[in-house]
């Protein structure tokens, strides 16, 4: 038996040497894993045979195994050579595709169908992949490499051209052709693909339009861009922001990008704007920049206003008397009529003048349960300008003391006082000093001092009836004040007499004619009066015929004369009217422009009479020793008034005072117009009645500044004087006369009663009452002028002569401690008095306006009224304008006449007309050194600060006083800054500072100043402590703003183009209504737009073009150009870039497997592909794999299914490019292996030899 177990033995021995021959044989088969031959034992029993006494019987081969252990790799070129790092097997398809294989044999190439195969032509399986790469191991594919792409071809859509454009490159003004080099100045090709991948030749030609000017500071260049031979326009674009986003303008100019629209309300302006339809503006067209402006009345004519001898207007001419009582004392006539003043129905009252034919009627509504207004029926005549023309409405109240008598013998002194209420004022008049001893001059006295104490105004007069110390005394207002009270007290013990009960008469009207020719009948008889439906009885109605009769003189003629001559005028050239009747020669006589200016013919008979017409003329010589008349026998004439005959006679007039020729009334001045600035609630009414008694003769612009300072005061914040909680004497003044003389008892002047129903006074109103109070004072009248200072803001007294002046005050309010005392060279003394800060204004705050200007057009010969602030929401209206007055004179007058709409410039909220509002000058000061949240003080050495705004300096002094906190402080400096005025040049109202505002900065706790007014005139400048930190501060201005008038687009043909709902252009205003607030702006179609420094301006975001439809159904291109990094400058025309987009079909230029087994092809086009993924399998038992030659394997059920995951993830591999991976045979390894197995063979060989010769010894002994 050893021989046989010595066999296997020998066997077991060949089969290794077989394994590791085989091993040896396959070191460089790439992916050859190592065999190994596994033996076991041959081991037989029977059952009964004892097994530790049984020999084995040799051994046998059990298995070849494979150790699947990594290999070293080796680095190819070759991409598609792959080795595996870690478990794992590729997987592979039969040929037939039905069989799977498994193999690590990486060396793979491409077959015939861009297969990736191994050498024995089986396909290698990848995984379909997503767009992030990940393996979708449902989805095995045959690996294939494309060679060429296939749909991946990509349009050309942007094309970035970065050029260097000339800046001295010629303009060029032909029509482009592109056949002609001259029609553009350079051109620039390139290739352009479709979506199907056909290249097309695109040409960009380029021609510069327009340089740089003063009035477009920007330079043009125009662009025509072909694909082939086809013209490509350039497509409507919106021009965007430097981030992208689209852009937007107002009907300022002002530019807004989408994103920049924040607050909903903004949102909701943009919003609302999308789907209207609109004009089609322009970026390179926002051109058209103007100045904000405000909104502006201009006047009709207004002409002789210049600055000559001659021009202007004279207000030496108005008188300080009313309309009604000037034409009286001129020599006109008038009619009163007595109304009735109890309830009356609605329009009861109305009057009806005007020829036959063409009647007016002027109506005056009242309401039933009040009392006629007599002066609202005035009011409403004399506002008619055709009434106006011919007659003067006037509504006089008065009172009558009907039996006053001086004592026997009459003393000057025998009345004391007088008193009287009207229009709800209380005036008392003490020490009544008359001339003399009668009626008259008793009268004359009260008038005066009435007058004086009415504010200088001249509508009370008193008059006296009745003998010389016996009569009545009667006080007439012409201004229709009802006079509720009127006494007349005597002296005691010896003074005159009033007795009897006042009478009081309201409910007159009295009608003046202008023509102080026309009678009071004829008055009467143009006019018809009538209340409640019903005419006014004869008895209601009084004639009242001029005091100052005409001269006339009666010459008469033989009316058997052939001929009647008048000769009149310069004796150098007379002028001579004939006629051969009397009626004849008198309607000649009137028909003669120069008699006719003068006087008025009438004949009775043989008798012409020839009346004077000027008031003034003294007596009936005056006529006749201007007039010849003569009658002739057909030879020869002869003269009427011959000194030698009797004839004519003449009848002496009263003449007229001469003083009052020619002169005009007060009234003309007042209330000339009213202005509403900016839709203030209350107008304010506007006069120059302050100028009558100044002797000034202005020029338009000189009226234009007086209208400007008044409108402003009165639209201000200006504040009262108020001195009625005051109780004894404001203040007080002492005369102290030259040379010693014993001075008058000191001067209480008390005006705790004056000013209005409120007791509030304007400075002018304290003026009249301070100078009223001094001149009812015999010792102080005449010998004190009183007047105001509005620079120092003080009561200013001037003493007669070299008399001084004391001011002294116990009222702790006047801040007076010690009197000031009038110095030696000084002409006058003031007392500072300012309204309290904490005084409201006449004005509410929310009604003042500011800045307001009225200007003079000497061109055209116009007023021109402004807002004070610009922009469209600024408004002006004219009103009220004063008929037959001032106002509506054109030959040295304001001009204000024409329509009335004229004088309407409301607020635009549609259209941009005027821009946008301005900015007023703001001053910030430093930082103040007090602690603003305590209270702190202010003393003599900190309290004045000199202030400039606007063209006026004064200086604001702040009282004194230890309890200041932060907002007492700042009110008073701002109510001492807004007190300010400016000098009264020549007599004019002062230009006044108002509106100013002083805040407070919490965080440079300094303060801040601000105008009103705003505008580049406006200016302020603040200097004051260094403790309120506004010492050495630089005045600061105002700006007035600019904006742009957005331009409408228009076509070749001069026609607006609009843009619809939908972004599309429009040539029709089918649909657009106004413009939306915002709409969007546009880029010239291939226009670009450099600016002075040769930098792009636009298009920002490329130059988008019109859709192009190439030949033979090819598709079409979208391109965009995008010139952003394209320059202007003094160089050569120069490609700096380009590149763009689209490609063609590509071929294969690159392939690359990455280690997770990613399949990437890159094309010729620049695509790239992802093919598929290179997935690992493993197997439960990869020792059970059947191998079946060329390193490949089935599986079988000992392996156990196959098992795909991507390479890389857990329990699997790496795959690597370019490498194989070597068998993992160990030479050294197997050589050892080898003298294992040659010595077990001679081992197992001596065996059997030994075996053999034991065999032969027992053969032999045998034997």
């Amino acid at each position: 038996m050893s021989f046989y177990t010595s066999l296997t033995g020998l066997n077991a021995a060949t089969a290794q040497l077989g394994v590791t021959a085989n091993n040896v044989a396959n070191v460089s088969t790439v992916g050859f894993k190592r065999s190994r031959a596994d033996f076991g034992d041959i081991f037989a029993t029977s059952p009964l045979q004892k097994a530790s006494a049984t020999i084995g019987q040799g051994v046998s081969l059990k298995r070849v195994t494979q150790e699947f252990g990594q290999g070293n790799m080796t680095f190819s070129s070759n991409t598609l050579d792959l080795a595996i790092s870690g478990d794992g097997f590729f997987p592979l398809k039969s040929q037939d595709g039905f069989q799977d294989i498994f193999t690590r044999n990486g060396s793979f190439l491409m077959n015939d169908q861009f297969n990736v195969v191994n050498s024995a032509g089986q396909r290698l399986m990848a995984a379909s992949v997503d767009s992030s790469g990940k393996a979708n191991l449902t989805d095995m594919n045959v690996l294939t490499i494309p060679q060429k792409t296939n749909g991946m071809a990509t349009q050309t859509s942007k094309v970035q051209l970065g050029l260097n454009f000339p800046a001295d490159a010629l303009v060029i003004t032909s029509e482009f052709n592109r056949n002609d080099p001259t029609t553009y100045n350079k051109s620039t090709a390139l290739t352009v693909y479709d979506g199907g991948g056909n290249g097309y030749l695109a040409t960009v030609y380029y021609v510069k339009t327009r340089n740089a000017s003063q009035a477009s500071p920007n330079n043009k260049w125009q662009t025509y861009v072909y694909v082939g031979d086809q013209l490509v326009s350039a497509s409507l674009q919106q021009a965007t922001s430097k981030t992208g986003d689209l852009m937007y303008v107002n009907k300022y100019g002002e530019l807004k990008a989408k994103g920049d629209f924040k607050t909903a309300e903004e949102v909701a302006a943009l919003n609302s704007s999308f789907s209207r339809k609109t004009y089609k503006f322009s970026l390179n067209q926002l051109t058209d920049v103007r100045t904000s402006q405000p909104a502006a009345v201009t006047g009709g004519s207004a002409i002789n206003l210049g600055t000559g001898s001659n021009d202007g207007v004279d207000f030496a001419t108005y008188q300080n008397l009313n309309k009604s009582d000037l034409l009286w004392k001129q020599g006109s006539s008038a009619v009163t009529y007595s109304l009735s003043t109890s309830g009356v129905p609605t329009d009861s009252v109305t009057l009806t003048f005007g020829p036959d034919g063409a009647k007016k009627t002027i109506s005056v509504p009242v309401e039933a349960t009040k009392e006629l207004t007599t002066s609202s029926l005035a009011k409403a005549l004399n506002a008619n300008s055709d009434f106006g023309a011919k007659y003067v409405a006037q509504v006089p109240t008065s009172a009558s003391l009907p039996t006053v008598a001086f004592n026997s013998p009459a003393a000057a002194g025998d009345f004391a006082s007088f008193g009287m209420n009207i229009g709800g004022k209380t005036i008392t008049i003490n020490n009544l000093a008359p001339d003399s001893a009668s009626g008259a001059s008793l009268a004359a006295t009260i008038e005066s001092r009435l007058r004086r104490e009415d504010g200088g105004r001249t509508d009370i007069s008193v008059s006296w009836q009745g003998t010389t110390t016996a009569g009545s005394l009667k006080v007439v207002d012409a201004a229709g004040r009802q006079i509720t009270s009127a006494t007349l007290a005597p002296s005691t013990p010896t003074g005159g007499t009033s007795t009897g009960s006042t009478i009081f008469t309201s409910g007159d009207l009295k009608v003046t004619a202008i023509d102080p020719n026309l009678p009071a009948e004829d008055i009467a008889a143009a006019l018809t009066l009538a209340q409640a439906g019903t005419p006014l009885a004869a008895g209601a109605i009084a004639l009242n015929s001029t005091p100052y009769p005409r001269s006339s003189a009666d010459y008469t003629f033989d009316t058997t004369s052939a001929s009647f001559k008048a000769t009149f005028g310069p004796d150098a050239s007379p002028i001579t009217v004939t006629a051969n009747s009397i009626n004849a020669f008198v309607l000649a006589l009137n028909s003669e422009a120069t008699f006719a200016q003068s006087y008025v013919a009438s004949a009775v008979g043989g008798v012409v009479k020839v009346t004077a017409k000027d008031p003034t003329t003294a007596n009936a010589a005056a006529i006749t020793g201007a007039l010849k008349f003569y009658q002739g026998n057909g030879t020869s004439f002869t003269q009427i008034n011959d000194p030698a005959t009797p004839n004519p006679l003449g009848n002496n007039g009263v003449p007229a005072a001469p003083q009052f020729a020619g002169k005009k009334s007060i009234d003309d001045l007042k209330d000339l117009f009213s202005i509403n600035v900016d839709n203030s609630i209350d107008p304010v009414t506007i006069g120059l009645d302050r100028l009558v008694g100044s002797n000034l003769r202005l020029s338009g612009a000189q009226i234009a500044a007086e209208l400007t300072n008044s409108i402003n005061r009165a639209y201000g914040d200006e504040k009262p004087f108020n001195f009625s909680s005051l109780v004894g004497a404001t203040f007080t003044v002492q005369l102290t006369p030259a040379g010693g003389a014993t001075p008058p008892a000191p001067l209480d002047i008390d005006l705790s009663q004056a000013g209005d129903d409120k007791k509030n006074m304007r400075y002018e109103d304290m003026v009249k009452a301070t100078q009223a109070i001094v001149d009812a004072n015999p010792s102080y009248a005449g010998k004190v002028k009183v007047s105001y200072d509005t620079v120092l803001q003080k009561l200013m007294f001037t003493s007669a002569g070299n008399d001084k002046i004391t001011i002294s005050s116990a009222q702790s309010s006047i801040g007076l401690t010690n009197p000031i005392v009038q110095g030696v060279n000084d002409e006058s003394v003031g007392l500072t008095l300012a309204p309290a800060a904490s005084t409201a204004s006449y004005r509410a705050i929310n009604d003042q306006r500011f800045g307001v200007k009225v200007e003079y057009d000497a061109v055209k010969g116009a007023f021109v009224f402004k807002s004070g602030s610009t922009g469209d929401s600024s408004s002006v209206t004219v009103s009220n304008i004063k008929p037959n007055s001032l106002a509506t004179q054109t030959s040295k007058g304001l001009g204000l006449t024409g329509d009335p709409a004229n004088y309407i410039v409301s607020a635009s909220k549609i259209d941009a007309l005027r821009g946008t509002k301005s900015y007023p000058a703001v001053l910030q000061g430093n930082s103040m050194a007090v602690n603003v949240d305590n209270n702190f003080s202010v003393d003599d050495t900190n309290n004045k600060f000199v202030v400039s705004v606007n063209g006026v300096t004064g200086t604001v002094v702040i009282p004194p006083k230890d309890t200041y906190t932060l907002g007492t402080f700042m009110e008073a400096l701002q109510s001492g800054i807004n007190n300010l005025q400016g000098p009264s040049v020549g007599g004019l109202s002062p230009q006044t500072i108002d509106g100013v505002k002083v805040t407070y900065d919490s965080v440079k706790n300094s303060l801040i100043f601000t105008t009103a007014t705003a505008s580049t005139d406006s200016y302020i400048k603040v200097t004051g402590d260094a403790r309120w930190g506004v010492d050495g501060l630089d005045a600061k201005f105002g700006r007035t703003t600019t904006w742009i008038k957005p331009t409408p687009f228009k076509d070749n043909k001069g026609s607006t183009v609009y843009i619809d709902g939908f972004g599309k252009e429009a040539s029709n205003a089918a649909g657009f209504d106004t413009l939306p607030e915002w709409s969007p702006i546009y880029l010239d179609k291939g226009e670009l737009t450099f600016d002075t420094t040769g930098n792009l301006v636009s298009p920002k975001q490329g130059a988008q073009l019109d859709t192009v439809y190439l030949p033979n159904g090819k598709g079409s291109l979208t391109i965009n150009i995008d010139y952003s990094k394209s320059t202007q400058f003094a160089s050569p025309y120069a490609v700096l870039s380009q590149s763009q987009d689209g490609a063609p079909e590509g071929d294969l230029v690159g392939l690359a497997i990455k280690d997770d087994g990613l399949v990437n092809a890159s094309y010729s086009n620049g695509s790239q592909k992802s093919l598929g993924k290179v997935v690992l399998v493993n197997f439960s038992n990869a020792s059970g794999l059947r191998q079946i030659g060329d390193t490949s394997y089935y599986k079988t059920s000992d392996s156990g299914v196959p098992k795909y995951g991507e390479a890389g993830s857990a329990g699997y591999g790496t795959v690597r490019s370019g490498a194989t991976e070597r068998a993992n045979v160990d030479l050294t390894q197997e050589l050892v292996d080898l003298i294992t197995e040659q010595r077990n063979f001679q081992a197992n060989a001596k065996a059997m030899e030994t075996s053999t010769s034991l065999t032969s010894t027992i053969i032999q002994i045998r034997n």
